[in-house]
């Protein structure tokens, strides 16, 4: 099975690159670009016959599952432990939302093609637990800001479908491409 994540498109807080976060009530919304962003997004997973959307609570993540939505044809469905890092979360409270996820889609029907809509952060936390399973530990999260990720930056993970060089199958979670925007490249 495979499942398609992907990041919200630009917000305002997104847009500041002066460093400073912008009040939550402003930041959290999409900009003039973000929409664009997400309009074409929807528009370019529309051939993928994608058959679920969903969306992490959040304003931005919700405003780009909305416009990807109209696009395909589908009503963005909320789940409420997909979002951003709360304050105070620890890292194995991280990691298991990751994997409540990664249970949910795994018990999916066959031939069901899932569009998760969420954040940079929650990605990083889901590619790193698919890369490394139980070695990924709390003092390796600092150096997730290493993995780039664009706005409405699309991910694509299969599980098991996947083989190593000799064919042998791999077990759990791959990434098959990171932050890809075919749509409309960075």
């Amino acid at each position: 099975m495979r499942a398609l994540l992907l990041r919200h498109g630009e917000s305002v807080h997104n847009a500041a690159r002066s460093g400073e976060p912008a009040p939550h009530s402003d930041g959290d919304l999409l900009t003039d670009k973000g929409r664009e962003q997400a309009r074409a997004a929807g528009e370019g997973l529309r051939e993928l016959g994608v058959t679920r959307l969903m969306s992490s609570p959040l304003r931005r993540a919700r405003e780009t599952a909305q416009a990807v939505g109209d696009a395909l044809g589908l009503d963005p469905e909320e789940i409420d432990y997909v979002g951003e890092l709360t304050s105070g979360e620890t890292f194995e409270g991280a990691i298991e939302r990751v994997r409540r996820l990664k249970a949910e889609l795994e018990s999916g029907a066959d031939g069901d093609l899932p569009l998760l809509v969420t954040h940079g952060i929650f990605l990083r936390f889901f590619l790193l637990d698919s890369v490394l399973g139980d070695s990924f530990e709390a003092p390796m999260a600092a150096g997730i800001w290493s993995l780039g990720s664009h706005n409405c930056g699309l991910s694509v993970f299969a599980h098991g479908e996947s083989r190593d060089p000799v064919g042998n199958p791999i077990p759990g979670w791959t990434c098959l491409t990171w932050m890809e925007r075919p749509w409309n490249r960075p």
